[in-house]
């Protein structure tokens, strides 16, 4: 019997070591390195449990009528209490949403990695590669979703995030170049609400890059600073942006050269770059209107490798109403649609 009890008590020993895995700190940090904490809650739990099968074994003995299996049994689950919220707080998620279990250490320092990267790929002339981990990056949640798309908006790539109205209208006035119209309209609005800062980036951004007035940009910033629960993502977004803003833009360059020397539409799908391979087709439709190669190749490129059969068929359908193509080239493309649709 005593064997059957040893092995017991080396189970629930076992069991508590791994239990207590499950603590975390008031911060959200994990206590799994807390190595003595938890042989100190191990070894209590396992004295306790000792006394439990000692007594479970004598049922005669009492306190003042109170079955003293009780009183050990609320003296572990005592013990055991923050890590027993953990376990079924974590099972709870992971049923909700599996998404939720995420085992990986937290590094607050990953989403600054990440957008270290961005910036390195940009100044080294990289805009596809830049775009496409913004793209990744806006999947994963690993960076916030608004300093990503200020990044986008910033190399070209126009974000449908459906601003405030107020915050739209001022946008607005600022591409119609109505500056001051468009300062009023956000000073109101940081007037009404200091830590709104989607209006102050795009205060500063006017100050910056329409007014050519940095130091403003950056007052509007240090006010920022001083609100409470401003993500700090943005918060470092404006601050590395402000310089570059503040510096006169270069002519724009055509869009060819964005696109790698020496690589054709092929080589660019089979690398999976499909937004420069877009790109490129598009640019040459500019010069080569009445390429129907061109465009049968836009359309094939859509819906084969984007799955956007809607805008290949609006493409083979534009082929159609232009009447550049004879019957003969549109029966051909109406075939080709119908093999990419599976039809």
């Amino acid at each position: 019997m005593i064997f059957i009890n040893i092995a017991v008590l080396a189970g629930i020993a076992a069991g508590t070591w791994w239990l207590t895995g499950f603590d975390k700190t008031f911060g959200g940090e994990s206590k799994r390195g807390h190595h003595v904490t938890r042989a100190l809650r191990t070894a209590a739990v396992v004295l306790l449990s000792a006394a439990f099968i000692w007594l479970a074994e004598s049922p005669n003995v009492a306190f003042g009528g109170i079955s003293p299996l009780i009183i050990l049994t609320m003296g572990i689950a005592l013990v055991l209490r923050s890590s027993l919220s953990e376990l079924f707080a974590h099972g709870f998620l992971r049923m909700v949403d599996p998404g939720f279990s995420d085992r990986r250490e937290f590094d607050p320092k990953k989403p600054q990695r990440y957008q270290d990267a961005i910036a390195h790929l940009i100044q080294n002339g990289h805009r596809d590669k830049a775009i496409q981990l913004c793209e990744e990056l806006k999947q994963s949640g690993e960076v916030d979703i608004v300093t990503l798309e200020n990044t986008l908006e910033f190399l070209g790539v126009k974000q449908n995030r459906g601003p405030s109205k107020p915050l739209g209208e001022a946008g607005r006035l600022r591409a119609e170049k109505k500056v001051a119209a468009a300062e009023q309209q956000l000073q109101s609005l940081l007037v009404k609400n200091p830590a709104d800062d989607g209006a102050a980036i795009m205060l500063m951004r006017l100050y910056a890059e329409d007014l050519h007035q940095p130091d403003r940009a950056l007052e509007v910033l240090k006010a920022l600073e001083k609100q409470p629960h401003v993500h700090a993502d943005h918060l470092e977004f404006a601050r590395r942006s402000i310089g570059e803003w503040s510096q006169p833009k270069p002519p724009p360059l055509p869009a060819s050269a964005f696109f790698p020397k020496g690589e054709s539409v092929d080589d660019l799908l089979a690398q999976g770059s499909f937004g420069t391979a877009i790109e490129m087709l598009e640019e040459k439709m500019k010069t080569q209107p009445s390429d129907f190669e061109l465009q049968l190749k836009l359309a094939e490129v859509y819906a084969v490798h984007c799955g956007n059969f809607i805008r290949a068929e609006k493409i083979i359908r534009q082929m159609e109403l232009g009447a550049k193509f004879s019957p003969q080239l549109i029966a051909r493309a109406q075939a080709k649609f119908k093999e990419w649709n599976g039809g």
